[in-house]
């Protein structure tokens, strides 16, 4: 079954970070290959609010730091009757199980956050209508953080791998700004399902032939064995920004 792997590239001054065109580039030449489809994200982050965390009154600021929560809201064009929840926490796990966490070979490090929740609402009037409901009565359980888009990402087939590119930006309408490049790529011959010991390997060897620096990495996150690795994976490397 495909398996996926996230790699997000910051915004930085310095020419040896690639841009969304230079990727582009990079992957047309060196696969010989063109953009296929395009594609699309949009990503909502809320905060709990410290007056709606139980903990708030009676532990110390370091454990409020610890167990901060987030519901997240997203979607994706590839994933079109499909709107994602998920409610996730900065709070730290003793243990993670196995095939879950592993340190990142591109800058990214252990994720050790408890597993996200996740539910799913159908896409169309009844994710509209959950957001009306977010933004009009429930504001004082959760802060609206941010609000982050990917609207003209390019999407190509290479063989084995199916890959995405695009480039993230936050803000709303004409007020904009440019937040690195999300880039997901997708082994559709991915063996045994769990195996991501063996999907790590190959999706970072594809990544590491491009020779992109400065990218942080988002394949094993906490959960992947309940479903739902890709936006585990997407809700990870967005809340992480926020």
């Amino acid at each position: 079954m495909p398996a996926t792997g996230l790699f997000y590239i910051p915004p930085s001054s310095s020419s040896d970070t690639p841009t969304f065109q230079t990727l582009l580039i990079t992957l047309t030449a060196r696969y010989n290959a063109s953009p296929v489809h395009r594609w699309t994200l949009e990503h909502r982050l809320f905060r709990e609010t410290p007056s709606s965390n139980t903990n708030s009154s009676s532990q110390n600021d370091v454990s409020r730091s610890e167990s901060l929560r987030y519901l997240q809201v997203l979607t994706l064009s590839h994933h079109p009757e499909r709107t994602y929840l998920a409610v996730t926490s900065t709070k730290p796990i003793a243990q993670t199980s196995a095939n879950t966490t592993i340190p990142s070979g591109s800058g990214g490090g252990e994720s050790t956050a408890e597993p996200a929740t996740i539910a799913v609402i159908p896409s169309g009037n009844p994710s509209e209508e959950f957001l009306q409901l977010m933004m009009s009565k429930l504001t004082p359980l959760w802060s609206p953080r941010q609000t982050s888009q990917v609207q003209n990402g390019q999407g190509f087939e290479l063989g084995d791998f199916h890959v995405r590119i695009g480039e993230l930006r936050q803000g709303k309408g004409s007020v904009q700004q440019g937040r690195g490049v999300v880039v997901e790529v997708e082994w559709v011959e991915a063996g045994e399902e769990g195996d991501w010991a063996t999907t790590t390997r190959v999706i970072r060897d594809f990544w590491e032939a491009l020779l992109v620096k400065n990218a942080r990495e988002c394949i094993q996150v906490a959960g992947l064995e309940d479903g739902f690795s890709d936006v585990r994976q997407w809700c990870e490397a967005l809340r992480l920004r926020g």
